[in-house]
C-alpha cells in the first residue's frame, strides 16, 4: 500500500482524541502525500473547529450540502482504507517522524529540481536563495511548535463561517471550561484555551484552596460523587503542587468530594459510620469516572520542566493547575532581580498555555495590606507581591479580600482585578474550610460568625471499634 504511513497516522486522528488535538495545534495537513492531502485537510480542519473526532457520517453531510460529489467518494474510499488498519498508538510519535522526515526529504528533492533547471552564468540569484530559505523554513517549521498563525481576513472567511455556524447550531460547542462558581461563569462563559487566570491573595487565606476547588469542579462539571455511571460529560486536570505534598492534597481532595473534615480523615479512628460510608463513596467515585484529576508532586519547577513532564501524559488535558506560580523557578538562571525573575517565570508558564492551547491556572502571593487601611484601599493589582510585571502576562486575575478579623467571616469576597475580556466585578462564595470547600454564594452579607465553618479540635470518643475497615 503506497500510502500506507498516511493512513496509520490518519487511523490515529480518528480514533485518539488526544493525538489528534496535539496534531491540529502543532501540525499541518501539508505533511501528508498528495492523494492524501484532501482527505487529512477534511479531518484535521473538523477536528480544530468542534474539537471532536469525525466520524464517516458527518464528513459525508458536511461534502453533500457542498455537491462535492467527486470528494464524497474519495472520503468514502479512504474511510475504507482506515477500516482495514489497526491503530498502532504506541507507535504513533515514531511514525509522526517519518512522516515529518519524508516530507522534509521531499522538500530537499524539489529544491534540488529546481536549481539544476539554473543554468551557470544565468542563475537568478536572488530567486535561488528565495528558493532555499523558504525550503528551509518550511523543514524547519515541521519540529517547531507552532508560536503563531499567519493568514489573511479573505483566508478566515470560510472557517469562520463554519464555526459561527455550528455555535450557533450547537451554543455549547464553544462554551468555554466552567469553574462552577456563577459570577465567574456568566461573565466569562467559561475559561477559553490558551488563557492563563491567577488567584492573587495573602499567604494562609486560601489562594490554594480556591484553586484546587475550581480544578475540582471544572473535573466534574455536573457530576456528583453518588453516581456509579451514566456520567456525563467531564473535563481531564491535571494539578501540580509545587508546596503542598501529594498525601495532602489528595487528602483535601478526598475531604472537599466526601464532605468529611480533612482533619478526621487523617485521623481515621474517630470517624464514625456514616462519614466512612461518605469516604467510601468518594473513593468509588474516583475509581468509575471516567474523567482524569491527575495529582503532581514537584518542587523547585521551572515552567520547561512542568512542559516536559506534560508530555508523559496520556490523555487530552483540558485544563493545568499549577500551585502556585511564586515560587516556581525561571527556565534558565540568570542575573536578574528577583521582581524580573516573577515576570519572566509568568511569561514562560503563559507561553506553555499558548503553544499548547491549554487554559492554565495559578496562584500569586500579594503583599500585606498596612495597618489601619481600609479593604478598599487594598484591591488591585499594585498588591501583587514581588513584581507587578506578572500582571501583563494574564488573562484574569481575581484577588482573595482580607477583612479585618476575616477568619470570623462564613464567606470569601473576591475582587476581579484584571480582566482581559469584560467588566471588573466581585463574587462572594461561602466558607467550609473543615472539609476544603468552597461554594456559591446562597446569602446576602453576613456578620462574622467563627463557629459557622471552622471545624474545632475538639475531644471526640474514639469509636474505631463500632465501624468497618474501608472497603470499596
Amino acid at each position: 500500500m503506497s500510502n500506507e504511513l498516511d493512513l496509520t497516522i490518519l487511523k490515529t486522528l480518528i480514533t485518539n482524541k488526544k493525538y489528534a488535538l496535539d496534531f491540529v495545534n502543532e501540525c499541518d495537513p501539508k505533511l501528508f502525500s498528495s492523494e492524501m492531502w484532501n482527505f487529512a485537510n477534511l479531518v484535521v480542519s473538523y477536528i480544530r473547529t468542534y474539537k471532536e473526532l469525525p466520524t464517516l457520517r458527518v464528513m459525508e453531510e458536511k461534502l453533500t450540502r457542498g455537491n462535492n460529489d467527486a470528494l464524497v467518494a474519495h472520503v468514502r474510499k479512504t474511510w475504507a482504507q482506515l477500516d482495514k488498519i489497526n491503530a498502532r498508538d504506541a507507535e504513533y510519535s515514531f511514525e509522526l517522524e517519518n512522516l515529518k522526515k519524508r516530507y522534509a526529504e521531499k522538500q530537499v528533492a524539489s529544491l534540488r529540481e529546481s536549481l539544476v533547471k539554473h543554468e551557470a552564468g544565468t542563475m537568478d540569484i536572488t530567486k535561488a536563495i528565495g528558493e532555499m530559505q523558504k525550503a528551509m523554513q518550511s523543514i524547519k517549521s515541521i519540529n517547531e511548535v507552532k508560536a503563531y498563525e499567519r493568514k489573511s481576513a479573505k483566508a478566515a472567511v470560510n472557517s469562520f463561517k463554519e464555526k459561527f455556524n455550528a455555535k450557533r447550531a450547537n451554543p455549547k460547542l464553544d462554551a468555554g471550561l466552567m469553574t462552577g462558581y456563577s459570577f465567574f461563569d456568566e461573565a466569562t462563559n467559561g475559561i477559553r484555551a490558551a488563557d492563563f487566570i491567577l488567584i492573587a491573595g495573602e499567604s494562609g487565606f486560601g489562594k490554594s484552596l480556591l484553586l484546587q476547588n475550581m480544578a475540582v469542579q471544572i473535573w466534574m462539571q455536573k457530576n456528583t460523587i453518588d453516581m456509579c455511571s451514566n456520567f456525563t460529560e467531564g473535563k481531564n486536570i491535571v494539578y501540580f503542587s509545587l508546596e503542598m505534598p501529594y498525601d495532602d492534597c489528595f487528602t483535601r481532595l478526598l475531604s472537599r468530594l466526601s464532605g468529611v473534615p480533612s482533619r478526621k480523615i487523617d485521623t481515621p479512628h474517630l470517624i464514625d459510620a456514616e462519614e466512612l460510608k461518605k469516604i467510601k463513596q468518594a473513593l468509588n467515585f474516583i475509581k468509575e469516572y471516567p474523567y482524569e484529576f491527575e495529582i503532581i508532586d514537584i518542587v523547585d519547577a521551572s515552567a520547561n520542566d512542568i512542559d516536559l513532564i506534560l508530555n508523559d501524559i496520556t490523555f487530552s488535558i483540558d485544563a493545568l493547575f499549577i500551585d502556585y506560580i511564586g515560587i516556581m523557578k525561571p527556565n534558565e538562571a540568570g542575573e536578574e532581580a528577583d521582581w524580573q525573575k516573577q515576570s519572566t517565570i509568568a511569561y514562560q508558564t503563559r507561553a506553555i498555555a499558548r503553544h499548547r492551547s491549554l487554559s492554565i491556572f495559578s496562584a500569586i502571593q500579594l503583599n500585606r495590606k498596612g495597618q489601619g487601611k481600609d479593604s478598599s484601599e487594598t484591591i488591585g493589582l499594585h498588591r501583587l507581591a514581588r513584581s507587578a510585571g506578572i500582571a501583563t502576562h494574564a488573562t484574569h486575575i481575581l484577588q482573595i479580600e482580607n477583612r479585618a478579623q476575616e477568619e470570623g467571616y462564613p464567606d470569601l469576597m473576591i475582587h476581579w482585578i484584571k480582566n482581559r475580556k469584560g467588566p471588573k466585578i466581585k463574587g462572594r462564595l461561602i466558607k467550609n474550610l473543615a472539609c476544603a470547600t468552597l461554594v456559591n454564594d446562597v446569602k446576602k452579607d453576613e456578620e462574622p460568625n467563627v463557629d459557622f465553618y471552622n471545624y474545632k479540635s475538639r475531644d471526640v470518643e474514639d469509636i474505631s471499634g463500632q465501624t468497618d475497615l474501608l472497603d470499596i
